[in-house]
């Protein structure tokens, strides 16, 4: 047992839907709470489709570096931005992923044309076509498609089709995930990947890495899995995201809000459940 006074908390959340709002991408209300929490000693620890150029903009909004994962945990990058690392030698990138050429390779070559035919990358749609999906324009857009280990797609097939799909993937080492507007094609990993590496990387010689995962969508539901506490935000005018918990101590937060009110309510019930159990197990 590990006493939760002693405890690193790591914030690792989605963004889109579960930070920011799902519509216009604020989080205007957060950015003092979030600094605050940072000047704590709490980690914060972004995880989510997004690029690496997308993160590192995001990450501008604060008073200290952070630690990030991008296109759904395809490369972990500055592992050294917590003061709690272990190491003194710094991190500048993990790679999980793979680069697209070799995706496609293996896309083309093993996925069955009926099954690729359903799906529609970004890259192959006009610059107004891609604002409308992504809900971006201008700089953001560019930042948004400038992809190196994944590709976004939308898929116009059948629920059963997209299982097919994703079976299918997972035979050739790819992955299918859908997110809140789009789905990913990458290599076989996925958000949850970084736990375990974060874990061992941030909890110092005297403290405990405690993890609290926020989430809202499908490609969320193994991070909120393998987390010692989920955090699930609704998003609006869609179905609240259901997982069952490979973990059978783990505590899960159902908050009423959306981003980026919900994500506030969720953070004060994780730091208000840590606090009041002063003996709990993690990891």
């Amino acid at each position: 047992m590990s006493k939760i006074s002693d405890a690193l908390i790591i914030l690792m959340t989605d963004l889109d839907g579960t930070l920011l709002d799902y519509d216009n991408f604020d989080y205007e209300p957060l950015k003092v709470f979030m600094n605050k929490l940072i000047a704590s000693g709490v980690v914060i620890i972004p995880n989510s489709s997004k690029t690496s150029a997308e993160l590192e903009h995001f990450c501008k909004d604060f008073d200290a570096p952070l630690t990030y994962v991008c296109e759904n945990g395809a490369a972990i990058h500055h592992l050294t931005a917590a003061n709690a690392l272990k190491s003194e030698t710094s991190i500048d990138r993990i790679v999980l992923g793979k680069p697209i050429s070799v995706l496609m390779g293996h896309w083309t070559g093993c996925i069955s044309a009926q099954l690729r035919d359903q799906c529609v990358f970004l890259d192959e749609l006009s610059r107004v076509e891609q604002a409308q999906i992504l809900g971006l324009e201008n700089a953001a857009l560019d930042r948004a498609m400038n992809r190196e280990y994944s590709r976004p797609f939308v898929f116009e097939g059948s629920e059963d089709e997209f299982h097919r799909l994703h079976d299918a993937a997972n035979k050739f080492d790819l992955n299918v995930v859908r997110g809140g507007r789009v789905s990913q094609l990458s290599a076989n990993h996925d958000k949850a990947d970084s736990i375990a590496i974060v874990r061992e990387a941030m909890a110092a010689d005297s403290k405990h890495a405690v993890i609290v995962a926020l989430g809202d969508s499908e490609n969320d539901i193994n991070m909120l899995c393998h987390a010692d506490i989920a955090c699930v935000i609704p998003t609006k005018n869609r179905k609240v995201l259901s997982f069952n918990s490979n973990k059978s101590f783990q505590k899960t937060i159902h908050v009423s809000q959306p981003a980026p009110h919900g994500w506030l309510e969720a953070v004060e019930a994780a730091l208000s459940f840590i606090s009041m159990e002063s003996r709990y197990c993690y990891g």
